[in-house]
């Protein structure tokens, strides 16, 4: 009730968050914080809480998080908003898809996050975004593939092994691009797919200094929902919205009250 009427978000919708955070694996203790930043995010990112208590749940679970790392995520998310042309409701809607992928092959959140605000901000949706990233990265993993077969030749390792020693997304696309000018040949070049082709394009249209700075933005995303969240509750809607929320909170409590009586 006390989250509901600061957020002007229903307490039955709420407490189903709750209840659905605590399925999807969060602790009882931790449910209630979880569902009060997911809550946040909702209004910062112009989503459903359903959806952020999805994409949050997913993000950690899929990354083995700890609960008190829901915070940073949803500072990444909104980070990923203010530097890209997408919502957080349209991430949530999308990053699913991609999350297991991004993980099995040790891309970080924040280069996943950074490819989404790279993309978007070029005008690519965030849904085509997820295809072509997920296209990019099984093409890069695929033992046999010829990216794959260039990063062991040329680089010392699979992608997925480069990753894990601190190379970036970005680092490596770049040491592919090398190669490949060097045949005549552009970066889509090295990729069967024309998904994964333009992802690689579009990752790298600013050079590896520019996918880099685009990263260390997300790592620098600390209290980017904290602020959104303010900026959007100083809104007349948004405080109408809770003004109504309020009362019927209070309507329900004094029809709680008089049923106990």
């Amino acid at each position: 009730m006390e989250l509901s009427n600061k957020t002007g978000i229903a307490a039955n919708a709420i407490a189903d968050d709750v209840y659905n955070a605590i399925s999807a694996g969060q602790k009882t203790g931790d449910a209630v914080n979880f569902v009060t930043n997911s809550t946040k995010l909702a209004k910062a990112g112009f989503a459903e809480s359903s959806q952020t208590l999805d994409v949050l749940t997913t993000v950690l679970n899929a990354y083995g998080m700890s609960a008190d790392k829901v915070s940073t995520v949803s500072d990444m998310l909104v980070q990923t908003q203010n530097k890209g042309k997408v919502t957080v409701g349209e991430l949530a809607s999308s990053m699913g898809k991609i999350i297991p992928t991004a993980n099995a092959s040790n891309v970080s959140l924040e280069q996943l996050c950074a490819g989404y605000a790279i993309m978007t901000s070029k005008g690519i949706a965030a849904a085509e975004t997820t295809t072509y990233m997920n296209s990019m990265l099984n093409e890069l993993s695929k033992s046999g593939s010829t990216t794959d077969k260039l990063l062991r030749q040329k680089m010392g390792g699979s992608f997925a092994e480069l990753m894990a020693s601190g190379k970036s997304l970005g680092e490596i696309l770049g040491g592919i691009q090398e190669e490949a000018s060097k045949s005549g040949l552009a970066l889509s070049d090295m990729f069967s797919s024309s998904e994964a082709g333009k992802a690689a394009m579009s990752l790298l249209s600013n050079g590896v200094d520019g996918f880099n700075s685009s990263v260390q933005d997300m790592v620098n995303s600390v209290g980017a929902t904290d602020s959104a969240f303010a900026k959007m509750e100083d809104t007349t809607e948004a405080k109408m919205e809770k003004a109504k929320n309020s009362i019927a909170n209070l309507a329900l409590f004094l029809v709680k009250t008089y049923c106990r009586l």
